[in-house]
């Protein structure tokens, strides 16, 4: 029986959302049953999720936009370039649910962006939230906070002391993953869904000005759903006020990281499942 979820996603600036729900829907052991989006200018950011659903003859369940300012107050980072590949997005439809509503209802939530909306979720009363898988933070050691936790730290601190079970891939992993030219070629021949997803891919690599990229976010989909490519441990993660994370080991934590993975074999899964998805 496939696991039914929400996925919150600040969709449309690295390219690696587009990547994680692109994956999403070539795993048979999901069900997505809804997404939420969040971070900026979030109608945007959901009007491009419905593009590529539509493209990909999928029906995700409600496309939602979620809170688009951090509670943090940080200033939203914006590239630029998102929605520049997809043109006429005005005409796709959109859902009008409450965010906050559709993420507290779901058993399991995938969170690859801040956790703004995610954290009030958590926080609403009666919420049926049985696990958050995320990719986010940093458990190297690094003095430099990872993105999705630094744009809004306030709302990740509140995500993770909720006490509701955590299970986290870290950018410390996520950055041994790489792909490369030959493998987005695989992609962009796999009909209209993977030329986007192509283009994209070569937009995300001109603005970083690199010729690969690390898929961080997918990573998370191919952690929920075959787990025995990674090593995990058990313990408690803390938000500083910078939006560095910190872990500490306890049996009896409520939060698992991701402190070894397969690079190959985790990298040509997420190729693997995303042509799926396309065919």
């Amino acid at each position: 029986m496939p696991v039914s979820l929400i996925l919150d996603t600040d969709f449309g600036t690295d390219v690696d959302d587009l990547l994680a729900l692109t994956t999403i829907l070539g795993s048979p052991e999901l069900a997505l049953t809804g997404v939420t989006t969040v971070y900026g200018d979030v109608l945007l950011r959901a009007r491009m999720v419905a593009r590529v659903a539509r493209l990909a003859g999928r029906d995700v369940g409600p496309i939602v936009p979620g809170r688009g300012e951090p509670r943090s107050g940080r200033e939203v980072w914006w590239a630029g370039h998102e929605g520049a590949l997809m043109p006429g997005l005005e005409q796709e439809e959109v859902g009008t649910d409450d965010p906050v509503a559709l993420l507290a209802g779901s058993a399991t939530v995938l969170a690859v962006g801040p956790l703004t909306t995610v954290a009030e979720a958590v926080e609403t009363p009666g919420h049926q939230i049985e696990q958050l898988l995320l990719m986010g933070g940093d458990f190297s050691g690094s003095d430099e906070p990872e993105h999705n936790i630094k744009c809004d730290v306030a709302a990740a601190a509140a995500a993770f002391e909720s006490g509701v079970p955590v299970t986290t891939i870290g950018i410390d992993q996520t950055r041994r993953l790489r792909l490369d030219a030959a493998l987005v070629a695989e992609l962009e021949s796999a009909g209209e869904l993977g030329e986007l997803v192509g283009a994209e891919i070569r937009q995300w690599w001109e603005f970083r000005q690199r010729d690969f990229n690390e898929p961080h976010d997918p990573a998370a989909v191919v952690m929920m759903v075959e787990p025995e490519l990674f090593s995990f441990a058990t313990g408690r993660i803390v938000v500083e006020d910078d939006g560095r994370t910190r872990f500490a080991p306890d049996p009896a934590g409520p939060h698992r990281i991701v402190t070894d993975l397969d690079p190959e074999r985790v990298t040509r899964r997420i190729v693997d499942r995303m042509l799926a998805a396309m065919t």
